[in-house]
């Protein structure tokens, strides 16, 4: 919404509307090492295929990009470093267990598809994806207040969208004010947020809730195991990928901020400072030095993912259709991936969307964060740290898994 209270009367910054009544609204939130003794809090989530970074020169199937923005100014800070990233890679395996956050993420990305297309007097697409499935029990006992509730959010975010239709998450008022920060004229947009995102972390047992991940992790990839090889002929079918799903998701997946960082199972990855990957690019260089920069936290080992999950994320990207009110191709195939087909089947075989690589140079700060600089909370990340030869453990053994 607009926020029109200041003592000016000026509207001059924005409040993202995405908050429930008696719960307020609240973003997720991280503690970054080297230098920063402010949280950083999570703008948005953004995936790309295939991956946007490369490591040792392989570039991975999938990237998802946390995007964050610093709890503090660059006024009050005194150095301009506002923007950060911490990216996990994914990539697909035939013997992985499909992801249960990431067939979350599917099954809505699909439902905004089928209302993207349904406001475009189009027809539903024609396919179907064996993760999704309605809501379970009291989740679809909603009472009619609950809807009229909910509906009234989706107009107030709209209404949000309207005013400012460039701004739609944290990340964007910061590169909006960086794009006019020589304008003289130019007042800063202000975010505001509520009162719970300054209070003290949460009371709770780290290591016991990643051991709990881990142990579960590694059961229901025992579980898939067991059923693929004893129920379905050793093969995946959509019939036991619903199948899986249903056994550890029968009620909805309670959802989690940081659930790429379950999946990847390290603590452990590469740093530098550079810019962003999405025009306007935000990173403005100084010589040698770290001022104005995005600052990235890329982990070691990507995700293991099925390809099934990989497959329904390229038809997604290659198909999307732009919204209606859009000011590019409004209800028009709109992506900007190059898409390849089948010349016989016309379904999608793969996509290319990644940017060209660029060099890294002493500038960018570049460290590799490993087991020589703290004892991780991850069982996986341990037994990797037993391997004592370097050479062996950084490039016969890269991973924390398949050895």
């Amino acid at each position: 919404e607009d926020v029109s209270a200041d003592n000016d009367g000026v509207p001059d910054g924005v409040r993202l509307d995405c908050k429930i009544d008696g719960l307020g609204s609240r973003f997720g939130r991280i503690d970054f090492s080297k230098g920063f003794s402010q949280w950083w809090h999570l703008s948005h989530t953004d995936i790309h295929l295939p991956s946007e970074h490369t490591q040792d020169g392989r570039r991975y199937d999938a990237e998802i990009e946390l995007k964050h923005f610093y709890s503090a100014t660059a006024q009050e800070a005194g150095v301009n470093n506002e923007v950060a990233v911490v990216s996990i890679f994914m990539n697909a395996y035939d013997d992985a267990p499909p992801y249960r956050f990431l067939d979350k993420i599917i099954c809505q990305w699909r439902r905004k598809e089928y209302e993207v297309r349904k406001e475009c007097g189009m027809q539903p697409i024609n396919t179907t994806y064996p993760g999704c499935f309605p809501l379970k029990r009291n989740l679809r006992r909603k009472t009619v207040e609950q809807t009229d509730e909910l509906d009234a959010i989706l107009q107030s975010t709209k209404r949000a969208v309207k005013n400012h239709p460039h701004i739609r998450t944290a990340e964007d008022v910061i590169i909006h004010n960086d794009q006019h920060r020589d304008n003289p004229n130019h007042k800063n947009m202000k975010i505001y947020m509520d009162a719970i995102n300054w209070g003290p972390p949460e009371e709770k047992d780290w290591e016991a809730f990643i051991e709990e991940q881990s142990k579960q992790m590694k059961d229901e990839e025992d579980l898939y195991k067991r059923l693929k090889q004893m129920q379905y002929g050793g093969n995946h079918t959509d019939e036991l990928h619903e199948h899986f799903r249903r056994l550890y998701q029968y009620d909805e997946l309670e959802w989690f901020n940081y659930w790429p960082m379950l999946g990847v199972r390290t603590e452990y990855y590469f740093r530098y400072s550079g810019s962003q990957t999405i025009p306007p690019c935000y990173g403005n260089f100084q010589t040698e030095s770290r001022e104005e920069t995005n600052h990235w936290r890329v982990m070691k080992d990507p995700i293991r993912i099925h390809p099934r999950q990989l497959n329904e994320m390229k038809r997604l990207v290659a198909e999307r259709i732009a919204p209606k009110g859009s000011v590019v191709n409004e209800c028009q195939p709109d992506t900007a991936a190059k898409v390849k087909r089948d010349p016989i089947t016309n379904q999608v075989v793969d996509i290319a969307a990644a940017r060209p690589l660029q060099e890294w140079h002493n500038v960018h700060f570049k460290t590799f964060c490993e087991c020589k600089d703290w004892p991780s909370k991850w069982p996986e990340d341990r037994h990797w740290c037993t391997v004592e030869d370097i050479s062996e453990r950084f490039f016969d053994k890269p991973y924390n898994f398949g050895w």
